[in-house]
């Protein structure tokens, strides 16, 4: 038989295994300092979901985080405007990098191509959301006008 692995070796490469492992039961969480607390489970559980929703915060920097954009009934009729006009755009944006990858699609990578005109066609409906959002709102108040 081979070398047997340590479990400091284990946490050291993996961040399930230094929170204790994927199994079920409790098991020994190292903070920064590297001591340990022992946990079970629930809690256990909870804490290795904080640890890895924190890597993978440090892992992707410069992934876009939601917007605290304000809903469009409360905005002002200037603000409204400028929504209305960055919405066009960003659907015109939108459909035509959809139009740009769609056609053949190619004889290898096939899945990746997919993937990418799902992308597309998600974020083409995001933005004639958000635009028909802002654009229900301007009649509703051109009615109420009236």
């Amino acid at each position: 038989m081979g070398k047997k692995r340590r479990r400091d070796e284990d946490e050291d490469e993996n961040p399930v295994a230094a929170a204790g492992g994927g199994g079920g039961g409790g098991g020994v969480l190292r903070g920064a300092d590297g001591g340990g607390v022992l946990r079970g489970g629930a809690a256990a559980v909870a804490a290795r979901g904080d640890m890895l929703a924190a890597a993978a915060r440090d892992e992707n920097p410069g992934k876009k985080s939601k917007k605290s954009a304000a809903h469009v009934q409360d905005l002002k009729e200037d603000e409204l405007e400028e929504r209305s006009k960055a919405q066009a755009e960003e659907l015109r944006k939108a459909r035509f990098a959809q139009g740009q990858l769609r056609g053949e699609p190619p004889s290898s990578n096939r899945i990746n191509w997919q993937r990418e005109v799902t992308r597309m066609n998600n974020a083409v409906h995001r933005a004639e959301q958000a635009f028909n959002e802002v654009k229900r709102e301007q009649e509703k108040r051109s009615r109420q006008k009236r």
